[in-house]
């Protein structure tokens, strides 16, 4: 089998986390027990996890990264990567990165928030005087700054130039988090709704397996007065409809969905 190579966001462990069959079984569980992947995150994520402290998650992640199930990935790392791969250029490789996954979050936010990287010689400066401005910079952006976002950004593009391969990032419903995602090329997204496609299809979880994990997401939403889930419809147009929850989780299971890049689901054509 295909390794996969797959990376976690905050929100989503943190979503996930919270759909449960029971204390023991989450949905985050059976989802990193899929065959053929390979978990990965940024250390931003278990800092963010710890600061924000949502039932439990932080303990989740520390044991899954103890236990070997997820990677979990520091700046100093991804710059021994890079520098593996690139030599000196390492510097400026990852400040490139680091540009694009602020180009895809946001205009300018590089340029505006990343001013001693940007002063830099990248050619002269050592790893540890580059890791030291990048902190300060961070520092400087401040917590719920989203930084996790940025970090899994940078995380995600050396991932895809180490392995040459499609990177997956369990991430965010936001849809522009998703599309920011798309934009840097390559990685296909997968929310929570969508996770259970990708369980269906991946570890040949069924419709009776899936329910209570069903029932838990529906019942969450439901507080939330959230009562329909937006997917494209089959036309050309691939025009949004809002469609009732169950009827979407119905749907999945008859097939009648495919799953797009940026994680949405999208009726099939009728041929």
């Amino acid at each position: 089998m295909k390794e996969k190579y797959a990376l976690l966001d905050t929100d989503f462990i943190s979503k996930t986390h919270l759909v449960r069959k029971d204390d023991q079984d989450r949905l985050i569980d059976r989802i990193t027990k899929m065959p053929g992947y390979r978990f990965f995150c940024h250390e931003q994520i278990r800092t963010e996890l710890r600061r924000h402290n949502i039932a439990g998650s932080p303990n989740w992640l520390d044991a899954k990264i103890s236990s070997g199930v997820v990677s979990c990935i520091t700046d100093s790392e991804i710059f021994d990567e890079l520098r593996d791969i690139y030599a000196d250029s390492a510097a400026a490789v990852y400040a490139n990165m680091l540009k694009n996954g602020c180009e895809a979050y946001r205009r300018a936010y590089f340029v505006d928030n990343f001013k001693r990287l940007q002063n830099l010689n990248y050619a002269e400066i050592s790893k540890d005087e580059f890791l030291e401005e990048l902190s300060k910079d961070c520092d400087e952006i401040g917590a719920g700054n989203n930084l996790g976002e940025l970090k899994s950004y940078v995380l995600l593009q050396m991932l895809a130039v180490k392995f040459g391969e499609q990177i997956y990032v369990f991430c965010s419903d936001d849809r522009n988090a998703r599309n920011g995602i798309v934009s840097l090329g390559g990685a296909r997204c997968i929310s929570v709704l969508s996770s259970f496609m990708r369980l269906s299809i991946d570890a040949h979880m069924t419709r009776e397996e899936a329910q209570p994990y069903i029932d838990s997401y529906l019942k969450d939403n439901l507080s939330k007065n959230q009562t329909t889930f937006r997917v494209y419809d089959a036309s050309k147009e691939m025009r949004f409809c809002k469609v009732p929850c169950e009827q979407v989780f119905d749907e999945i299971y008859a097939g009648k969905f495919e799953l797009l890049q940026n994680g949405n689901l999208r009726y099939k054509s009728i041929k």
